[in-house]
């Protein structure tokens, strides 16, 4: 008991003699003393790792028609070179094919019977052309015109039989040629008939020889995720070339973190970062800025925060602990600076449009204007008005101390 009494009796004292240290000389205003020193800004973002290099897997593009998934790989298991990736089901492919070559058949069958009957109504349109003209032939040769010997009457019926005859023989060559035409266009849809049913044919084989996708070396498995964080699943209508999932090399990381757009001022390729890994308890990993996304963009389409997108270029990778869509925290170094003197923000103040510090001096603490720089969530540089060993006010000593917030709320935004 007296041990603990003694150690409590001690922390006290340190308290005390630190509070006294950085106080005022009246006790009722803390200071800070100023020293040149680093000036730091950075950043704290979240991501996950990514591979540099990928071989994506995608159904393949030839196949030109939907494909149901039957049996899909587990996400993130470890494949050797021609392991199943994806297994279609073949029901649709087949039933199409069977429907495909049923209307091929049709078509051909339709096309022969077009062609079968017009060549049976060719013939016996020519037959009745023939036949024409040979009557035609007859009432030229035979005609009545001699009225001494004929009859008014029988002079008018020879007219009439040979025109008779000719109308005839115009209509069986309109019925020849309306024939061939009718008989064509049967064919050319009988061979549009048959050519779709082809391509369904051809579309159905295609995708019954494309029902299994194979690894194309050994690696790990990452199924893609769509805009809503899902995988594909058993079940799932995929199209030509969509992509499935990858193989990524694990030998080459980067990781992809993202910046809220107001932290993200003096984001930049080159700045150096450090990263952790979430549920990694170790070291930190070097890295550096290697690109910034130009534009911000909503994480989420519900909320209209915006964040900038950076990939940082890891300064080593290891393959035995590192995976892809491990999620990390980076720290990047936005901007740093050797011997400089910078305060607390607190220690800053606004007064008519000026900004001062309050300079303790002999008989007190004295108004000071100074000219702000770069600054920081806690700190500001000062690049004019204070010195080394300067002593300031933390906050503003003409605030009483029945309104402890009135020297904070008068206090100066830092420039930017």
């Amino acid at each position: 008991m007296k041990a603990r009494l003694t150690a409590a009796g001690a922390l006290v004292l340190l308290v005390v003699w630190s509070l006294s240290r950085i106080g005022s000389s009246t006790g009722s205003v803390a200071t800070a003393e100023i020293q040149p020193g680093r000036f730091v800004r950075d950043v704290v973002a979240a991501g996950t790792l990514e591979a540099v290099r990928t071989t994506p897997i995608v159904v393949p593009a030839d196949v030109e028609r939907e494909q149901r998934v039957a049996v899909l790989a587990r996400d993130g298991a470890r494949l050797a070179a021609g392991d199943l990736v994806v297994q279609f089901d073949p029901y649709e492919a087949q039933r199409e094919s069977a429907d495909g070559r049923s209307d091929l058949a049709s078509a051909l069958a339709r096309m022969e019977k077009a062609e079968s009957e017009g060549g049976r109504n060719a013939r016996n349109y020519t037959l009745d052309r023939e036949v024409a003209q040979d009557g035609l032939d007859r009432a030229e040769t035979f005609q009545i015109t001699d009225e001494t010997l004929f009859s008014r009457h029988a002079i008018i019926e020879s007219r009439l039989d040979r025109e008779l005859l000719t109308r005839r023989l115009d209509v069986a060559g309109q019925k020849i040629d309306t024939s061939a035409r009718l008989s064509r266009t049967e064919r050319a849809l009988g061979e549009i008939a048959a050519g779709k049913a082809r391509f369904t044919v051809s579309t159905a084989d295609k995708g019954l020889r494309e029902l299994r996708i194979l690894t194309p070396h050994a690696g790990l498995l990452v199924l893609t995720r769509n805009w809503r964080g899902e995988t594909t699943f058993v079940g799932d209508s995929l199209w030509p070339g969509e992509k499935i999932a990858e193989i990524p090399d694990l030998t080459e990381l980067e990781a992809k973190v993202l910046v809220l757009e107001a932290d993200a001022v003096g984001l930049k390729a080159g700045l150096a970062a450090e990263l952790s890994i979430d549920g990694r308890p170790g070291a930190a990993i070097p890295a550096r800025v290697s690109r910034v996304e130009p534009l911000a963009k909503p994480r989420d389409r519900q909320s209209p925060v915006k964040y900038f997108e950076a990939a940082l270029a890891l300064q080593k990778t290891d393959p035995s602990f590192m995976r892809p869509g491990q999620r990390v925290r980076a720290r990047i170094l936005l901007e740093q600076a050797d011997g400089v003197i910078a305060i607390p923000r607190g220690a800053l103040f606004e007064k008519d449009g000026v900004r001062v510090v309050y300079r303790r001096g002999p008989t007190g603490f004295t108004r000071v204007p100074v000219t702000v720089g770069r600054n920081s969530i806690s700190r500001v540089v000062i690049e004019s008005g204070l010195a080394a060993g300067d002593v300031v006010a933390l906050r503003d000593p003409s605030a009483t101390r029945e309104a402890p917030g009135a020297g904070a709320a008068r206090s100066a935004p830092a420039a930017p």
